[in-house]
């Protein structure tokens, strides 16, 4: 079989370009020693918890966080000494106690506090234990992280809290960490919520048993859509609440503006709320 004299010189041409660009050397531009940014180096940025103390319990607060040149142990605490957001919070610097040095070693962080008169002040203060997992908590929420050596002016504190001694690594206590009980009000305002966003799934799973045997899935959507188009463009405002012996009944205000002469509509609506298996559940058997 012949090939045609074009494909050969074509074949020929491709393959001399080849051999050129092989043997060719193609010099690149190179970066100073100054200009080389190592991954190492830089910072990044991370979305943790962060403790502080509040009527008796730890109170978390979500932060995001600069983690410079691998620091984590720094950044946490150089965070939490920044203080929450929420002005009630506490950690030790509120209580002007301070910390000299932190290093992390292997997966354990040595935290070294200064023993001061406010030191001294804070280990008679009830909440002493909350003020020492605020730090440790603070730290263990990152996995770099599996205890913290607590140390005063560089030495180990024989010391006992909560059923443990500051001589030795602390691990993370969640059972100091404050946890919410849902009231009545609580669960109304996430049926609520859950009809806006359409997660009508999530708002049918928070009805009583009974409300269930009277609304099956397809007519509590119609409830639903109906709730939404009554209160299109209308806003939640305030909330509250009546016991009785068998139930507690959740009422919200909802509030829009009229037009445009500044004039505010106002609605409310009321929901019965019992309790079942120790759970609340919206009552819409009477609708």
């Amino acid at each position: 079989m012949k090939f045609p004299v074009s494909i050969m010189l074509l074949l020929i041409i491709i393959a001399s370009i080849g051999l050129i660009a092989i043997n060719t050397e193609i010099s690149y531009d190179s970066l100073n020693p100054n200009q080389y940014v190592s991954p190492e180096d830089g910072a990044i940025k991370i979305r943790s918890n962060l403790y502080f103390v509040y009527d008796h319990a730890l109170r978390k607060e979500s932060r995001s966080i600069t983690i410079e040149d691998q620091n984590y142990d720094q950044s946490i605490i150089l965070n939490l000494s920044y203080g929450a957001s929420n002005s009630y919070f506490k950690s030790i610097y509120d209580k002007g106690v301070s910390i000299s040095s932190i290093d992390l070693i292997k997966d354990t962080c040595y935290v070294n506090i200064n023993k001061t008169n406010q030191f001294d002040k804070l280990l008679v203060d009830e909440d002493f234990p909350l003020y020492i997992w605020s730090i440790v908590n603070s730290l263990t929420e990152i996995s770099q992280i599996k205890n913290v050596q607590i140390l005063v002016d560089g030495k180990q504190f024989n010391y006992p809290v909560n059923g443990f001694n500051l001589k030795s690594p602390l691990t993370m206590d969640e059972s100091l960490i404050y946890n919410k009980i849902p009231t009545a009000a609580d669960i109304v305002l996430e049926f609520v919520e859950n009809i806006n966003s359409r997660r009508f799934d999530l708002a049918y799973n928070l009805l009583s048993e009974t409300s269930l045997k009277t609304y099956n899935y397809s007519r509590f959507i119609s409830y639903a859509n109906a709730f939404i188009d009554t209160h299109k463009e209308f806003h939640r405002d305030t909330f509250y609440t009546r016991i009785y012996n068998d139930y507690e009944e959740v009422f919200i205000k909802f509030t829009k503006q009229y037009e445009t002469d500044g004039f505010m509509l106002n609605t409310y609506d009321n929901w019965r709320v019992i309790k079942e298996e120790n759970a609340y559940r919206i009552n819409l058997s009477d609708e």
